[in-house]
């Protein structure tokens, strides 16, 4: 294995999801793996299949909530032996809610001994600063891109007319927490645009909106639903700008 005893108890890995999730599972295996990392023992295999029993892998649904994390203190409560090791995997770490966030300050900072916390996040500007201040962060160089998403298109540079627009969003694999970020991606283009070009006007009229749309996510089994409402509330603004 390799020097478990000189990681940080947390750290904080910021880049691409699966890009993050890529680069833990290779840090894992190098960790663990009696081999540093041969990617073909039972180990390496177990970490890639997310079944490595000193490994506990948390995913949010839509926001994290408390009860997620019970599992975590009760593993907490058991001593590990000296030469034992425990990593929590918390991704989508920038989905934490504030009171999730406060419970893992203490745990976090000061973790049992062979307990290892990892933050994997695409948008570190989402996580509390005290979090952030008690991990040490990482950044992968990959951008973050929705660029390729057609409902990242359809609101910022491919902006279809409305019966194009409903077998998009028809076709369209989204999730709640998917909505957000590519919301979030939406409302960063054209910010970029209009920090460029302010007599723009209507992009800003666009900025606002999809800024409101964000404070009212999609509720789960809503994500089509909400885009095609959101959809109908630029369409004014979109159609303004081609006449203009």
């Amino acid at each position: 294995m390799n020097n478990l005893q000189s990681l940080p108890p947390a750290q904080l890995w910021i880049g691409q999801h699966q890009q993050t999730v890529t680069q833990i599972e290779q840090f894992l295996q190098k960790s663990l793996c009696k081999n540093s990392g041969c990617n073909t023992c039972i180990t390496c295999m177990q970490i890639r299949e997310k079944q490595h029993h000193a490994i506990m892998w948390l995913h949010p649904e839509k926001n994290y909530t408390v009860d997620q994390f019970d599992d975590v203190f009760n593993t907490l409560s058991y001593q590990l032996q000296s030469d034992e090791h425990f990593f929590f995997i918390i991704q989508k770490a920038d989905f934490l809610t504030p009171n999730c966030a406060n419970k893992l300050l203490k745990p976090m900072e000061e973790p049992p001994q062979g307990y290892h916390f990892i933050l994997l996040a695409e948008r570190p500007e989402q996580i509390l600063p005290t979090i952030r201040s008690r991990c040490i962060t990482h950044t992968l160089t990959t951008t973050i891109s929705h660029s390729t998403h057609p409902l990242f298109e359809s609101f910022t540079t491919k902006i279809p007319q409305s019966d194009a627009f409903a077998k998009i969003v028809d076709t369209a694999t989204i999730n709640e927490r998917e909505s957000i970020e590519l919301l979030d991606a939406s409302i960063s283009y054209r910010f970029d645009i209009y920090q460029k070009n302010r007599d723009q006007t209507y992009i800003f009229e666009l900025i606002t909106i999809l800024q409101q749309a964000k404070l009212r996510p999609a509720m789960p089994g809503s994500c089509t639903i909400f885009w095609r409402n959101l959809y109908l509330q630029v369409s004014p603004t979109f159609n303004n700008s081609k006449r203009n």
